[in-house]
């Protein structure tokens, strides 16, 4: 209602502030969808105060991430999420898999991200591509669990945490490094057991940020 009143005097500029913070997860998608609409017919610019990330990149065109008053990244939500062009931008935006190790590339123009215990094969290697230390950014969804022995980090499932339409486990390596990785429904893959020993590779697909370790030259 108070956003029907708002619109009936055509401002230039619509503020809001927190617009969804007391409602349930269902109603929350579809007032965002039902704001994203209004934007999109009434051509209405909207500042939207939200402490919700996902809020911010559904309904924003384009972000602006700033650490400490300084611009890290100015893009289109995807473009944050995909391909942060900082450290920074991958951990503050979403949730991400921070990996310390060497990036290491073959005569065939190939990618590897090597560490201590195993090394996942890279299709790419963005925004960094100069072999030596790097630091792997890889999403939950852009990680996949295998049987022990197959290709990839070996690693000990901790914990199980089914959230609906996804689950998410988190696992340890041997150097006690945690890794989050978000599973599809039970139907595409087994659920794993706390305790279990299995191996981690990345989605087919999939393209991480790997970035210039600065600390370990």
């Amino acid at each position: 209602m108070a956003l029907a009143r708002t619109l009936a005097v055509r401002p230039s500029i619509l503020l809001l502030d927190e617009p969804f913070a007391a409602l349930d997860r269902g109603l929350r998608l579809d007032m965002q969808i039902e704001l994203k609409r209004l934007q999109r017919r009434l051509g209405i610019s909207t500042l939207v105060v939200t402490h919700d990330q996902e809020e911010a990149m559904s309904l924003a065109d384009r972000i602006v991430v700033l650490n400490k008053g300084r611009i890290e990244q100015v893009a289109a939500a995807s473009e944050v999420y995909d391909a942060p062009a900082s450290i920074f931008v991958a951990g503050f935006v979403g949730t991400t898999n921070l990996l310390r190790g060497r990036l290491e590339q073959d005569g065939a123009g190939l990618f590897r991200f090597e560490i201590a215990d195993g090394a996942l094969p890279l299709r790419r290697a963005h925004p960094c591509s100069v072999p030596g230390p790097a630091i792997l950014s890889a999403r939950p969804e852009q990680l996949h669990l295998a049987p022990i022995g197959s290709p990839g980090l070996v690693a000990t499932v901790e914990v199980v945490l089914p959230l609906g339409a996804t689950t998410m486990v988190e696992v340890a390596l041997p150097d006690g490094s945690r890794l989050k990785i978000s599973l599809p429904p039970a139907a595409h893959q087994a659920i794993p057991l706390a305790g279990e020993h299995v191996s981690i590779g990345l989605v087919p697909g999939a393209a991480p940020a790997v970035f210039v370790d600065t600390t370990n030259p």
